[in-house]
């Protein structure tokens, strides 16, 4: 669980939000969001990311952790240390389906995945009034 800044809010795409958490800053959807939420305002979220087709995950040849947008779309480049339920780029990146499974001889190593979107979580809190998840609706 990590302390997101809420960057900026979609007003066309609902579940589009940008974040910055730890000095990284990244674009994702917001699968749950049990609150009203609103820019320059932190909550606290589980970071996890969505693949749609397959798993592309090899060990890297680049010796740096980071995350890195692909062009204009929502598809990233994920690179950081490999352990059994998350990825490890400076922050956690959790693995909530089980792909990792198929991985465990990379574990402890420095790999890179592309993913097709980072998924975002907000936690719930005991602050939720029980309102629109959106400052803009």
């Amino acid at each position: 669980m990590y302390q997101a800044k809420v960057k900026k809010l979609n007003p066309h795409i609902e579940e589009e939000v940008t974040l910055e958490i730890q000095g990284y800053q990244f674009t994702g959807f917001s699968t749950v969001c049990p609150y009203f939420i609103e820019e320059g305002k932190e909550y606290p979220v589980m970071i996890s990311f969505t693949i749609l087709d397959k798993l592309d995950l090899r060990k890297a040849d680049i010796q740096t952790k980071g995350l890195q947008r692909l062009g204009d779309h929502y598809n990233y480049l994920i690179r950081g240390i490999l352990h059994e339920d998350h990825i490890d780029i400076g922050i956690k990146i959790v693995d909530e389906d089980g792909y990792f499974y198929d991985y465990h001889f990379l574990a402890g190593n420095l790999v890179e995945m592309f993913v097709d979107r980072i998924t975002v979580e907000f936690l719930y809190t005991a602050q939720w009034d029980g309102k629109s998840r959106r400052a803009d609706h």
